[in-house]
C-alpha cells in the first residue's frame, strides 16, 4: 500500500501537500487541475482553520502561498513528472520491494524540500502569534486526535482491519481496477499480518502536537523572526521527519519495510491489463502535471 499512498502522495502534493485533507476525495485527472490553479486559496483555508489570522498575517500568507506555488509549479512539478515516469516504467514488470521503498523515499525527500521552503516565511508567520491563537491551535489538535482515535484506536481489532483493508482496496482499485479474489486475499494477509501499532501511532502523534505547541509557544516569546526563532521552526520540521523516540522509529522502519514487501507482492500479482491500467493511469497524472507546468 505504501507504493500506491505514494502515487496517491504525489498527485495530492501536487496541491502543495498541505491540502492532502481536501483533497482525500481525489478521483479524477481533471479535478488535480482545478485543486492545484486553486491550491494557493486551499492552504489559505487549512492555515486558517488552525490559526484563525488576523490583520497583516492575512496578506503574509496570501504571498507566501503565492511565492510557495510558483516555486513549487517550477521546482517540483517536473520532479514529479521524472517520478511518474519511473514508476510507469517499472509498472508492467515484477518489482522488488527495494525499489518500491526507493520510490517512496523520494516522495518524502520531496515533500521536506518543501517544508525547508516555506520556513523563513513560517517563522515570520509564527512569531506573529496571539496568545489566543495559540489556543486556537491546541482547540484544532485536541479535535484532530479525537477525530483520530474514534477512526483507530476506540474500535476493535477486527473493526480495524476491516477499515484498513476497505482504505487499502480503494486506493489499490484506483489504480488497478477492481482486485480479483486471490490478490484481495494477498491485501488482506499482508494487512492482518501488519505490525501496525495504533496506540504507537497516537503516542508519536500526541508527542509531535505537544512538541509543536511548545515550539509555537517559544517563538512567541521571541517576537521576531530571530536566527533563535528560525532555528526553533528548522527543528520542529525535522523532529517531524526523525522522531526523538527510538522505540517508534523503529517500529516506523519496520511499517515502511512491511509495506514495501507487501505492495511488491501485490503488484507481482496484477495481471498484464491491471499493470496496463496502472501505466495509462500514471500517463493521465503525468499529462497533467506537464500542463500545469506550462501554466502561469
Amino acid at each position: 500500500m505504501l507504493f500506491i499512498l505514494l502515487l496517491r502522495r504525489i498527485i495530492r502534493q501536487a496541491s502543495l501537500w498541505l491540502t492532502l485533507v481536501a483533497l482525500v476525495a481525489l478521483t479524477g485527472c481533471s479535478t488535480i487541475k482545478v485543486a492545484y490553479n486553486n491550491s494557493d486559496d486551499l492552504l489559505y483555508w487549512w492555515v486558517n482553520s488552525y490559526a484563525d489570522l488576523q490583520d497583516g498575517q492575512k496578506q503574509l500568507t496570501r504571498d507566501t502561498l503565492t511565492e510557495l506555488q510558483r516555486w513549487h509549479r517550477q521546482e517540483q512539478l517536473p520532479e514529479y513528472v521524472a517520478l511518474l515516469q519511473k514508476v510507469r516504467a517499472m509498472a508492467a514488470s515484477d518489482i522488488t520491494p527495494a525499489q518500491v521503498c526507493a520510490v517512496t523515499e523520494e516522495g518524502k525527500t520531496s515533500f521536506a524540500t518543501l517544508l525547508r521552503f516555506v520556513e523563513p516565511a513560517s517563522t515570520r508567520l509564527v512569531v506573529q502569534f496571539k496568545p489566543e491563537q495559540l489556543r486556537s491551535v491546541r482547540k484544532k489538535f485536541e479535535k484532530t486526535a479525537k477525530d483520530w482515535r474514534k477512526d483507530w484506536l476506540d474500535i476493535g481489532a477486527d473493526e480495524r482491519l476491516q477499515y484498513r483493508n476497505k482504505q487499502a482496496l480503494n486506493r489499490l482499485e484506483d489504480f488497478y481496477g477492481r482486485l480479483d479474489t486471490p490478490q484481495r486475499e494477498v491485501l488482506r494477509h499482508w494487512l492482518s499480518e501488519s505490525v501496525f501499532d495504533p496506540a504507537m501511532s497516537y503516542a508519536e502523534r500526541e508527542r509531535r502536537q505537544a512538541d509543536t505547541m511548545q515550539t509555537l509557544q517559544r517563538m512567541t516569546q521571541e517576537g521576531s523572526a530571530s536566527a533563535q526563532a528560525q532555528a526553533l521552526w528548522h527543528g520542529l520540521i525535522e523532529r517531524s521527519f526523525n522522531s526523538p523516540n527510538e522505540r517508534f522509529r523503529a517500529y516506523n522502519r519496520a511499517l515502511w519495510q512491511e509495506n514495501c514487501e507487501g505492495f511488491a507482492k501485490l503488484h507481482n500479482s496484477t495481471t498484464p491489463a491491471q499493470r496496463k491500467r496502472l501505466a495509462e493511469s500514471l500517463q493521465g497524472y503525468e499529462n497533467d502535471f506537464r500542463t500545469l507546468m506550462g501554466q502561469k
